[in-house]
């Protein structure tokens, strides 16, 4: 049997026999991982992720993501933590500059680049966009967004109804034109003692708008996965239940037990659990 990149994860995921494992790495690589390969002898011709996936023997695993923004939105420094927005004012001003075109957010060239890349058998291609935690997050910014769910639950649920229905709009054309192997949601909604929304926020602030979203994708043939750092132990029953498929990446750091959430929800599929804090100790310790 020897099945291409796409069919081997499909089956994996399907629990039916395949010719191996799948073995991928969905979130290539730091720029200071990448030098230390460097200066430890990765070629220095092997520049860029489908090569240096080709390099370690992997199947190439490579994102699509889109965004929300447009030119015309107002600026938010990635990685910063300061949103743009406070109250229901500003929603007011911003929301005109938001959601672009569907038609818009992925060139044609790039379509053209998907499906020739994936005729070749040895690459998956997995799709990308902000959750439902994240999303509200980016505007508000961190500390404002977690006091959201109390000073403004309306304005909450305003802005993820209007992500969702662009969301579904997005979905139905980009998947129309091509057939990813997976989604992910990004996230990010635990740290290392557990979620930082309780189960009833969860339910009031989040589920809602997946259940929206979600049969969406299933109705593309497209398995969801929610990326979630931290103690996910709490969170992968939440998820289960609005209808995702699978989380990553399981950060062992934060006490995470694979087996358990295997018990929990035997239908889920989970990418990652690996120790990397051993890597420092040799190739016997790994």
């Amino acid at each position: 049997m020897k099945l291409t990149a796409s069919e081997r994860f499909a089956r994996y995921l399907a629990g039916q026999s395949v010719d191996r494992m799948p073995a991928i790495e969905w979130a290539p690589w730091w720029h200071l991982t990448l030098g230390r390969w460097y200066s430890e002898n990765l070629p220095a011709d092997c520049v860029g992720v489908e090569a240096i996936q080709d390099y370690f023997g992997l199947d190439k695993c490579l994102q699509t993501g889109v965004s929300y923004f447009t030119p015309a939105s107002p600026a938010v420094i990635p990685g910063s933590g300061v949103g743009c927005m406070e109250d229901e004012a500003d929603w007011a001003r911003i929301k005109p500059t938001l959601f672009p075109d569907v038609r818009s957010v992925i060139p044609q060239s790039h379509f053209d680049w998907l499906q020739r890349t994936h005729e070749r058998g040895d690459t998956l291609h997995f799709f990308t966009v902000e959750g439902f935690f994240w999303y509200p997050r980016v505007l508000f910014g961190i500390e404002n967004h977690l006091y959201s769910f109390y000073d403004y639950p309306e304005l909450y649920k305003e802005m993820c109804e209007a992500y969702a229905d662009w969301l579904v709009e997005l979905f139905d054309y980009v998947f129309s034109r091509f057939r990813f192997d997976f989604m992910s949601f990004a996230e990010d909604m635990s740290y290392n003692s557990g979620p930082m929304i309780s189960k009833e926020c969860f339910d009031e602030f989040l589920a809602p708008f997946y259940r929206k979203v979600i049969p969406v994708i299933h109705k593309h043939g497209i398995p969801v996965f929610i990326d979630s750092d931290g103690d996910i132990t709490m969170a992968v029953d939440w998820y289960a239940s609005v209808g995702a498929d699978g989380m990553f990446p399981l950060e062992r750091q934060a006490g995470v037990d694979v087996s358990t959430y295997i018990d929990k929800q035997p239908q889920m599929a989970f990418l990652g659990h690996f120790d990397k804090m051993c890597m420092k100790h040799g190739a016997q310790a790994m």
